[in-house]
């Protein structure tokens, strides 16, 4: 799709709400009456969310949002609310006809048939926890994403979009669908949704979501050997030693998960741990258990190789390697020492911080990770704790 067309989505969205936006009169999109056009300032934020149905019809709402910082902000903002309320059909009627108008051009670039309907537009005063002015549109787009065996594939209506510092995108699915991938790697990864802060550039073929059902392609678990399962089934019992205690001597619990890994190892045949098989998993269990080797035995730990990365899942991995730097880590290196891409990454953090075993706040625009007890004043390093903001949504 041209790259002219894919402007007037944002122009045709952000003119809907009487803006200006950059590139708007490059797509020749002009302003309609009302608006934040009368009140003479451009908004704080915009908040595009896309809300993508399985069959791949879409319901787009776009939030302009402005702190009502001022008597004569407020007086503006009761004025255009009063008059969105007395007359709607004047700001969703030429809003409509442009959001047709860019579907129509999206339908001939993808050869699906779309339609805009069904477009409204209410002004509200939110308190967030300031008081914000925000004027909200809303339509649905039909045959928006493309289906394929059950996959939504989602984008190529608004291909190489480009979002400006004050604008998010958000695209959501329904329960029962999981994300299957998202091109680039998005700001922020939800259970239902990913999102994009600007700025945002996307390139020819980008944004792209591909989103499909819960239990696609689970059918292949039956296939995994026994010995795998078992390695993995004793990995994950030693999840959240990590910070939860100290072994002997007043050493961490992930040393003693260690010792007991290495434990393991000894007490075990060599070719029945190779194996994998059930010999491997008996000694392992009989090892993990605290027993001591029998007389005449020794273990020398020098010998004993490392635990295997690939027998810890994934929330392992990250406690692991967030306790190796002291206890508090940026999200960003994660993904780097994992070699994980920005969406794996964010999915697995976000289960674990849901859990309870990992803390997060902002420092700028990076998110910080830390340990439930990590204690930054006792470190005598209170960089972003004091200055940065937690984020707790």
């Amino acid at each position: 799709m041209q790259r002219t067309v894919l402007l007037l989505v944002v122009a045709a969205v952000v003119a809907g709400a009487g803006l200006a936006p950059a590139g708007a009169a490059q797509s020749g999109a002009g302003l309609p009456g009302g608006g934040f056009g009368q009140m003479d300032v451009a908004p704080d934020d915009i908040l595009i969310e896309v809300g993508v149905e399985p069959d791949g019809d879409a319901v787009w709402e776009t939030q302009y949002r402005v702190r009502l910082a001022s008597d004569d902000e407020e007086q503006a903002f009761e004025e255009l609310r009063a008059d969105v309320e007395s007359d709607p059909d004047a700001y969703t009627g030429r809003f409509g006809d442009r959001m047709r108008a860019t579907a129509d051009a999206a339908e001939n670039a993808t050869g699906r048939e779309m339609n805009v309907t069904n477009v409204s537009v209410t002004a509200e005063r939110r308190e967030l926890p300031q008081s914000y002015g925000v004027l909200t549109y809303r339509f649905e787009w039909s045959n928006f994403a493309a289906v394929e065996d059950d996959r939504v594939r989602v984008g190529d209506a608004v291909d190489a979009l480009f979002l400006d510092e004050t604008t998010s995108l958000i695209v959501s699915w329904p329960d029962g669908y999981r994300l299957g991938e998202a091109s680039p790697s998005p700001t922020e990864t939800r259970e239902a949704a990913v999102v994009w802060e600007g700025p945002v550039d996307f390139t020819e073929g980008e944004p792209r979501v591909t989103i499909e059902p819960a239990g696609l392609g689970a059918g292949f678990l039956p296939l995994v050997g026994l010995g795998l399962l078992v390695a993995v089934a004793v990995a994950v019992g030693y999840r959240r030693r990590p910070w939860r205690g100290s072994g002997p001597d007043g050493a961490s619990a992930a040393t003693a998960a260690s010792e007991a890994d290495a434990t393991a190892a000894s007490a075990a045949d060599g070719d029945a741990v190779a194996g994998g098989g059930a010999a491997g998993a008996s000694a392992t269990a009989a090892a993990g258990d605290g027993s001591e080797p029998e007389s005449g035995e020794s273990v020398d730990d020098a010998s004993v190789p490392p635990v295997d990365d690939d027998l810890l899942s994934n929330e392992e991995q990250v406690l692991r390697l967030v306790e190796a730097n002291g206890g508090r880590m940026k999200q960003k290196r994660v993904a780097e020492e994992l070699d994980w891409t920005a969406a794996k990454t964010s999915q697995v953090v976000t289960g674990l911080r849901d859990e309870g075993d990992l803390d997060g706040f902002r420092l700028g625009r990076e998110n910080v990770l830390s340990l439930p007890e990590y204690d930054a004043t006792a470190e005598g390093d209170d960089e972003g704790v004091d200055g940065g903001d937690r984020d707790d949504e």
